[in-house]
C-alpha cells in the first residue's frame, strides 16, 4: 500500500469521527429531552428531582443548545478545512474557535460527553501539520498524551466528584428495561468506535507522514545524485573543449608557424652555402626567405584571429560587452548595469581581447559561483589618472575565504600579459577592481 492509500484511510475516518460524533451529541440531548417527557408523562419528577444531586437545566434548552454548538463547530472544521488558502491570516483563530464550540457543546451536554475532544484534537492536528510540515515524532507523542489525557481528566465520573453534575444515567434508570439497554448500548457503542476510529486514522497518517519524508530524502538524494554527475560531466566537457582547442591550436601552429620556420631555416643554409659562390642567387634566395616570412606573419594574424571573441570580430569592444550582457540577461534572471566611460579609448586588438575575457569571467563567477541577480559593471577613463579602471560588483553570495582558483587565475595572468592588475574583495556580495596602465596614443 503506497502513501497516498494511507492519506486517503486518514482523510476517510476523519470524515467519519465528524459522522460519529455528530450521532454521539445528538443521542445525549436527546436522552434528555425524551428521557424528561417520559419522566413527566410517568410523573416521576419528584422522584428525579431526588435522585440528582443538583438541580438540572430545561432539557429543551440542552437538547438546542448542544445541536446549536455542535454546528457552530462543525462549520469551523469546514472553514479550517476548505477555507485555509483563504483563510491564512485567521487560521489560528479558527483553531481557538473550534476549541471554543467544543467547550461550549460540552458544557451544554451537562458533561456527558467529552468524545469531541478527539475529533477537535484530530482536525487541528491534522492541519496543522499540513500547513507548517510539523512530522516530528515529538509532535506526534505530545498530541496523544494531551488527547488522552484531556480524555481522563473529562471523564463524568471523575468530575462528578469534584462539582455536582446531573448524570445521565440517572435519566436512563427511568426509561423502560429495553430502551435502556439499547440506548446503552449505542452510547458505549458509539464511545468506543469513536476511540477504534480516532487511533486508525492517527496510525494512517503517521505511516503516510513517514512514507513522505523518505520519499522526500530519497528525492533529494536522487537530486544531489543527478548534481554531481551534472558537475562531473561539465568537467569533463570543459576539459574536451580545452583538449580540442589546444590540438587545433598546436594544428595551426604546425601548419603555419612550424612549415613558415623549417622554410626559413632551409632557406638560411641555403645563403650561407651561396653567399660566397653566387651572390646574386644569394640575394634571391633572401627574396624567397622574405616572401615566406611575411606569409608567416599573415598566418599567425589569422589564427590569432580566430582566437578573439566572436563578438569582438564583429563590432568595437563596447557593441561586444553590450552583446555579451544581453545574452547573460536573456539566458537568466541576472540583471546587469553597465557604464561605460570608454568612448574615447582606442585600444589595440590584444588589451581589448584581454578586457573582454576578464569581464566575461566576472560575470559568470557571479552567476555561477554568487547566484547574483544583479551585477553593476563600472568601466571609467580619467584623464588625470595614469590607469584605466573596470569595477565589477555583484549581490551575490560571496566568500568568507577566498580561493584562486582556475578562472581568477586565469583573470590575473591575462591582466599581467598587458601590465593590469586586480584585486578582489567579498563584502555583501563579490568586488573585482581592475587598472591597466594607458599607452600613448589610447586616450583620443
Amino acid at each position: 500500500m503506497n502513501a497516498k492509500s494511507y492519506e486517503a484511510y486518514a482523510r476517510w475516518t476523519k470524515h467519519l469521527l465528524v459522522l460519529i460524533n455528530s450521532l454521539a451529541v445528538l443521542l445525549n440531548a436527546s436522552i434528555y429531552l425524551f428521557a424528561s417527557k417520559y419522566i413527566l408523562a410517568t410523573n416521576q419528577s419528584h422522584r428525579l428531582l431526588e435522585n440528582l444531586p443538583i438541580l438540572p437545566q430545561s432539557p429543551v434548552f440542552v437538547y438546542w443548545s448542544s445541536l446549536s454548538f455542535l454546528a457552530g463547530l462543525l462549520m469551523t472544521i469546514y472553514l479550517r478545512q476548505h477555507l485555509v488558502n483563504r483563510w491564512q491570516g485567521h487560521y489560528d483563530w479558527l483553531a481557538f474557535l473550534e476549541v471554543f464550540f467544543l467547550l461550549l457543546t460540552f458544557v451544554s451536554l451537562q458533561y456527558s460527553y467529552n468524545g469531541l475532544i478527539l475529533l477537535v484534537f484530530s482536525d487541528i492536528f491534522y492541519s496543522y501539520t499540513d500547513f507548517y510540515q510539523l512530522r516530528s515524532q515529538k509532535t506526534w507523542f505530545w498530541f496523544i498524551a494531551v488527547s488522552f489525557g484531556l480524555i481522563l481528566l473529562t471523564n463524568f465520573d471523575l468530575l462528578s466528584l469534584m462539582i455536582k453534575l446531573p448524570s445521565l444515567s440517572i435519566y436512563l434508570a427511568f426509561l423502560p428495561a429495553s430502551a435502556r439497554l439499547i440506548l446503552t448500548f449505542i452510547k458505549n457503542f458509539l464511545g468506543i468506535i469513536n476511540m477504534v476510529v480516532f487511533l486508525v486514522s492517527l496510525v494512517a497518517f503517521v505511516i503516510y507522514s513517514v512514507s513522505e519524508n523518505h520519499k522526500i530524502e530519497e528525492e533529494l538524494r536522487m537530486a544531489d545524485r543527478a548534481n554531481k554527475e551534472l558537475t562531473d560531466y561539465v568537467s569533463l566537457a570543459e576539459k574536451m573543449a580545452e583538449d580540442r582547442e589546444r590540438k587545433r591550436i598546436a594544428r595551426e601552429i604546425h601548419d603555419t608557424l612550424g612549415h613558415a620556420l623549417t622554410g626559413i631555416s632551409a632557406g638560411i643554409d641555403a645563403v650561407r652555402v651561396l653567399i660566397d659562390l653566387n651572390p646574386s642567387h644569394a640575394k634571391e634566395q633572401l627574396q624567397n626567405i622574405s616572401v615566406v616570412v611575411r606569409e608567416g606573419i599573415q598566418d599567425v594574424r589569422r589564427s590569432l584571429e580566430k582566437l578573439r571573441p566572436g563578438a569582438l570580430e564583429k563590432g568595437s569592444l563596447k557593441e561586444a560587452l553590450l552583446k555579451m550582457i544581453a545574452d547573460y540577461e536573456n539566458l537568466s534572471k541576472l540583471q546587469v548595469h553597465f557604464s561605460y566611460d570608454w568612448d574615447q579609448v582606442d585600444l589595440d586588438i590584444t588589451r581589448e581581447d584581454v578586457v573582454f575575457r576578464v569581464i566575461q569571467e566576472s560575470v559568470t563567477n557571479s552567476l555561477r559561483h554568487g547566484h547574483a541577480s544583479e551585477v553593476t559593471i563600472e568601466m571609467t577613463s580619467d584623464s588625470s589618472r595614469d590607469n584605466y579602471q573596470i569595477f565589477i560588483e555583484d549581490n551575490g553570495q560571496g566568500c568568507d575565504d577566498l580561493v584562486y582558483g582556475y578562472g581568477l587565475t586565469q583573470m590575473q595572468e591575462r591582466l599581467a600579459i598587458i601590465g593590469g592588475q586586480v584585486s578582489f574583495a567579498s563584502e555583501e556580495g563579490f568586488q573585482t577592481r581592475i587598472t591597466i596602465p594607458k599607452r600613448k596614443g589610447e586616450d583620443v
